[in-house]
């Protein structure tokens, strides 16, 4: 995880609903958020007690794990998780660790919605519920002048049940958006506490 003099010039994502994480109330709050699964609330527990004994990337490696069994099972979400919004891709919060450890999200992507170019202040595990979104990862360069550039190596076509992991800074930078017809939906678990700091997770690049 960043520190807070790292995390000064961290953006959050721009516009609205990405820049504001809430529960199905509009209020974010600790724990299980309401209209939550029962499914989801044996994720959250596992996750929970997953973590509460790994730290860093071996956090990222065990949330990974977790999500394995459960990411593709349609009994996961509820239908008002799975709802997204015309302006832009939408960020669901599920869960969020009474004591600060990680947060999970469901983030709806609508045809055509796209993240910035970006990275993260905190570790990650992403799993595919449903749909066929990409994800685009960057090398970052500099020039001799030590000015930054950013470099396409890799845009993968993902599908539901596939999972990965993100380190924190700028090692991990990448975007993720839906490029096709139907509605694609994610899971993301983060090892920050998005209900007391909701922007503080993004590093943005660009568009």
């Amino acid at each position: 995880m960043l520190d807070k003099t790292q995390r000064d010039n961290v953006t959050p994502f721009p516009g609205n609903p990405a820049a504001k994480i809430a529960g199905v109330s509009g209020v974010a709050q600790y724990g299980l958020q309401p209209g939550t699964t029962p499914l989801l609330a044996e994720l959250a527990a596992t996750l929970q007690d997953t973590l509460n004994t790994c730290t860093g990337h071996g956090a990222a490696a065990a949330a990974k794990a977790a999500l394995r069994g459960y990411v593709c099972d349609a009994a996961l979400l509820a239908p008002v998780h799975k709802q997204g919004d015309n302006e832009n891709y939408k960020r669901h919060l599920l869960y969020a660790s009474p004591d600060g450890n990680c947060t999970v999200l469901a983030l709806v992507w609508l045809p055509g919605q796209v993240t910035p170019i970006h990275g993260h202040t905190a570790w990650g595990a992403v799993g595919v519920f449903e749909g066929n979104p990409f994800c685009e990862n960057y090398d970052v360069s500099y020039n001799d002048n030590g000015a930054m550039g950013l470099h396409s190596k890799m845009k993968m076509r993902l599908q539901s049940g596939d999972l990965a992991t993100v380190r924190p800074g700028i090692d991990d930078v990448h975007r993720i958006g839906n490029d096709t017809q139907r509605r694609a939906i994610t899971i993301h678990v983060y090892g920050r506490d998005l209900v007391a700091e909701p922007s503080s997770l993004n590093i943005v690049f660009g568009q």
